[in-house]
C-alpha cells in the first residue's frame, strides 16, 4: 500500500468512526426519552377484565392450559368441530336425515 492509500484509508476509518459515534450518542437520547416516557406511563395497561391486576391470568389462557394439546392439534379439532355444525345445519336445511347418509 501506498502512503496515499494509507492515509485516504484512515481518513475513511476515521469518518466512519465518527458517523458510529453520532449514531451511538442518538440513540442513547432515544433510549433516555423511551425510559422517561416509560417511567410516566401507568403501570400495566388496564383492559375491560384485569383492572391492573398484577397477579391476572386471562380465563381462557387457563382453560387451554387443561388441554395437553398443541395449537396445530387444536386448530384440527375446532375445523373438525366447525364442519360438523355447518353439515348438521346443511342436513337441517334440507331435511336429510344424518343417518340416511350411511345407509340407514
Amino acid at each position: 500500500m501506498t502512503e496515499k492509500e494509507q492515509t485516504a484509508r484512515e481518513a475513511e476509518l476515521a469518518r466512519r468512526e465518527a458517523a458510529l459515534a453520532a449514531r451511538e450518542a442518538q440513540l442513547e437520547q432515544e433510549q433516555a426519552k423511551l425510559e422517561a416516557a416509560r417511567a410516566e406511563a401507568p403501570k400495566g395497561r388496564k383492559t375491560f377484565l384485569n383492572n391492573n391486576d398484577p397477579d391476572f391470568v386471562n380465563p381462557k389462557e387457563k382453560l387451554y392450559d387443561k388441554f395437553p394439546l398443541t395449537v396445530h392439534q387444536m386448530d384440527i379439532i375446532i375445523g373438525v368441530l366447525f364442519a360438523l355444525i355447518v353439515l348438521f345445519l346443511v342436513l337441517g336445511f334440507t331435511h336429510t336425515s344424518f343417518f340416511g347418509l350411511f345407509g340407514g
